[in-house]
């Protein structure tokens, strides 16, 4: 039940992310495509290119980390059991303290 949960929790996360940061996406390519090319915009045509490239670039990296986490996780793995050291070394000295 928990796994389930946390499977359904996850996959709402992912859509979530993956709704914003194309909204992002399309706000950067109309800031560089539209707005950067009409004439005298507010704050200047270098701004609104800079921008938009930043938030394209940006959105497209969370957008590729997070689906790629998504679609391929990674897999874990096998755990090995516990070695301390202190009991290797007492049983190395018994046994050669036995051999004479």
């Amino acid at each position: 039940m928990a796994s389930s949960r946390f499977k359904r929790e996850k996959q709402k996360r992912v859509i979530k992310i993956t709704v914003i940061f194309t909204v992002v996406l399309a706000i950067g390519c109309y800031m560089l495509f539209v707005i950067s090319r009409s004439f005298k915009p507010v704050l200047g045509n270098t701004f609104h290119i800079l921008v938009g490239c930043t938030l394209i670039a940006v959105s497209s990296l969370v957008l590729m980390v997070t689906l790629k986490n998504y679609f391929f996780p990674k897999k874990r793995k096998k755990r090995s059991n516990v070695v301390f050291l202190e009991d290797e070394l007492r049983k190395l000295k018994n046994q050669q303290q036995q051999e004479p």
